[in-house]
């Protein structure tokens, strides 16, 4: 028996690495201070999240087709995962700023033992723009890798 590789959870998780990989050097380009961190953040451009979901969700498109019910699936769940990124999870890090600094003025922090949220949570549209592209480009690019079809 040969062994087959599932295509779209390999390509799927090479994205999701690259994008990760990736974020320190967009961050350098951008303020001239490396931070490798990002590398294991949410976070930050681009989005992984966007370019993992992008990256199933093409390569499934190429695979099954974009009539097939895999990709209505895997294109709905994208869709809730981009809002997520962009909408919700932003928010979550609005909300955990304003608790920061609310607790700071109050100088409450020693009193009731509280560490700081992370305010870093979500994504801006650019970086979920960013991640979308980087996606696509690895879903389509990857997939026609010969090695990738064993």
């Amino acid at each position: 028996m040969v062994y087959q590789w599932n295509k779209a959870l390999v390509i799927a998780l090479v994205a999701d690495l690259i994008a990760q990989f990736v974020k320190p050097i967009f961050y350098y380009m951008k303020t001239k201070q490396w931070d490798f961190g990002l590398v294991i953040s949410n976070g930050g451009f681009p989005s992984s999240h966007a370019a993992t979901v992008t990256a199933l969700t093409t390569r499934i498109g190429f695979q099954e087709g974009i009539q097939s019910t895999f990709f209505a699936i895997s294109f709905i769940f994208s869709l809730i995962v981009l809002f997520d990124a962009a909408g919700v999870r932003q928010e979550v890090g609005k909300h955990s700023k304003t608790l920061n600094d609310l607790i700071g003025l109050l100088k409450m922090k020693e009193k009731v033992k509280f560490d700081e949220l992370e305010e870093w949570i979500g994504h801006n549209t650019v970086e979920v723009f960013g991640g979308v592209l980087l996606g696509g480009i690895i879903g389509w690019s990857l997939g026609l890798l010969p090695a990738l079809s064993l």
